[in-house]
């Protein structure tokens, strides 16, 4: 099996008030394209080759895999390609936003039986604002509806272009054959023409936030500022996150459960 993906440096955090839930319009249609293949075909490709594919995305990333025979490797990295960048027709836009009212439904009624559903997205707004990594994942509700073709077009035209993609494969017995197809389906990624974009930079705020509910569980969070992925003390990050963690889990013999270890109470 040949095994492809693309991890593309945008996420919820590159949307504004305007493009909130564009990346979940995209899921909701990310297989249906037009300039090679098209919705019917794509699925057609997918079932012949005996493999998959498919799109998710969090605040900082988006991604596409797919596995498949090593003969089907060439179609099925085209069809990526389409996938990941073509900009989305008007009919796309228009299913995308009956799609998007039905996730947004379904994530309502099923946080009726979990009072804590909404605590990560709460955290993250409280932190940064109703902008960059305060967005929430799913958009706003109320912007549904003004998510037609001309923004999403213009919302991947800024974003998700050639020179932010990491193309990476595993199972391909000929790397240079991969390389050249690469080069062939997307151009020299240096020379490929990009839309001048300024990605807004992340601004921790802080604050407080509480949220009432009929449970008798009371869930609470604490969030602390730390440093994005390119910073030089990533690595003392992780280090100490780590020995946070090890040393709660060691002191009650087993994670979640140790309160009363060093590194916790001095921490509270």
């Amino acid at each position: 099996m040949c095994y492809i993906g693309f991890l593309i440096d945008v996420g919820t955090r590159d949307e504004n008030q305007e493009t909130s839930g564009s990346l979940l319009a995209l899921k909701n249609t990310y297989l249906k394209t037009l300039k090679h293949t098209n919705e019917t075909i794509n699925y057609g490709m997918i079932q012949m080759s005996g493999g998959s594919m498919q799109m998710d995305y969090d605040q900082e990333r988006t991604y596409f895999r797919g596995h498949c025979i090593e003969y089907d490797t060439v179609d099925m990295f085209q069809m990526m390609v389409d996938l990941a960048l073509e900009p989305r027709s008007v009919l796309a836009a228009n299913v995308a936003r009956a799609k998007n009212h039905k996730t947004h439904d379904l994530y309502k009624h099923l946080a009726k039986y979990d009072p804590f559903a909404e605590t990560q997205e709460s955290l993250l707004r409280t932190a940064y604002g109703y902008k960059t990594l305060g967005m929430p994942r799913l958009g706003l509700h109320g912007n549904i509806d003004y998510l037609d073709a001309r923004v999403l077009q213009k919302f991947i035209m800024d974003n998700i272009t050639p020179k932010k993609c990491l193309i990476v494969a595993s199972g391909v017995r000929n790397h240079r054959e991969y390389v050249d197809l690469v080069k062939e389906r997307l151009g020299e990624l240096l020379t490929v023409p990009e839309h001048q974009y300024t990605r807004e930079k992340s601004e921790y705020i802080g604050g407080e936030t509480r949220s009432w509910t009929e449970s008798p569980n009371t869930n609470i969070t604490l969030g602390f500022e730390s440093v994005a992925w390119t910073d030089s003390d990533v690595a003392a990050f992780h280090v100490a996150n780590t020995m946070l963690g090890s040393a709660t889990a060691f002191s009650s013999g087993g994670p979640g459960k140790g309160m009363y270890c060093r590194a916790v109470t001095n921490l509270m």
